[in-house]
């Protein structure tokens, strides 16, 4: 409908009130002003209400809920909400870059064969950028890409069309097995129906913390990752002896990296342990055995 509301930006907070402010601001100083924000907050006992009530804007719009402890609730909550013909996506501690709706809304409009559109972030420590996440190339079969190379997509860097959620009904999965990774199985369900668009540019940064979700579950995350990753290989009715060894060193990568993680902790009983794990699992991750005597001297490596 061309009366709608362009865009419907859902932003997610669970104690954001330190960085919720700079993120609404970047969706304000927007080149395409076309939009509504929607902030779902997920039961914060900071200041994330008054932050975000401080802004005088009428297109900002507010709702609090019971913290439900699962980032997948509060997204569907704050899409049912929604009015705009494509929905925008972002966690409320990251931020955009000027032109990133007006791009992103441009190729929704042209392609209408595209149901998803997806472009490349910095990744931010406190004010420093570590690094620049170049996320994916547009491929004929997503859905392998995601499951046997990794997620390519980060949700704040994502805009989709409405009708994919409302009409089609893909909301993501509440199930408690899939905390912290239930982006990931999003996309994989996505990719299995949609045309996904990347961009090769840099239009919004991502933060991370010593407190994010991911990062503060570290033992959980790489579990509930392995049971996405073993239900994904049941779902496949053909099965080869490639397919097989591809799920291997999948497996044997996340092993890995929540051993990096525990590493970087300085918790190096549990990245050994990890990282023994990703050994027997496959054989051939060497960063894995790097890694497994680093932890054994209790050398930390930086994580990024």
């Amino acid at each position: 409908m061309k009366d709608r509301i362009a865009v419907s930006v859902v932003i997610t907070a669970y104690n954001h009130g330190r960085y919720i402010g700079e993120t609404i601001k970047s969706v304000l100083n927007q080149s395409f002003q076309d939009f509504e924000i929607i902030v779902l907050d997920d039961g914060s006992p900071d200041n994330t209400r008054e932050v975000v009530l401080g802004f005088k804007d009428s297109r900002i719009k507010y709702y609090y809920q019971k913290n439900s402890g699962l980032p997948a609730c509060g997204r569907n909550a704050g899409i049912v909400l929604a009015q705009g013909r494509y929905i925008a996506l972002m966690d409320g501690d990251d931020f955009w870059h000027r032109d990133k709706l007006l791009k992103s809304v441009k190729v929704l409009d042209d392609m209408p064969d595209i149901a998803l559109v997806c472009h490349n972030e910095n990744i931010v420590n406190g004010d420093k950028v570590v690094k620049q996440s170049s996320y994916a190339q547009l491929q004929e079969d997503m859905y392998s890409q995601l499951l046997f190379s990794g997620n390519c997509l980060h949700t704040s860097a994502v805009i989709f069309r409405r009708e994919v959620f409302f009409g089609d009904g893909f909301k993501f999965c509440e199930d408690r097995d899939l905390y912290t990774v239930e982006d990931y199985e999003y996309w994989l369900r996505l990719s299995r129906e949609y045309k996904f668009y990347f961009m090769p540019e840099v239009l919004g940064s991502c933060r991370i913390t010593d407190t994010g979700a991911f990062q503060a579950s570290e033992g959980a995350n790489a579990a509930n990752m392995l049971k996405l990753l073993d239900r994904e290989f049941a779902k496949m009715t053909v099965k080869t002896k490639e397919t097989a060894e591809k799920m291997k060193k999948r497996r044997s990568a996340v092993m890995s990296a929540a051993g990096r993680l525990f590493n970087h902790k300085g918790n190096f009983a549990d990245s050994k342990r990890w990282c023994y794990e990703a050994m027997k699992e496959f054989p051939f991750n060497y960063k894995a055995y790097a890694l497994f005597l680093a932890s054994a001297f209790k050398f930390k490596i930086q994580y990024k």
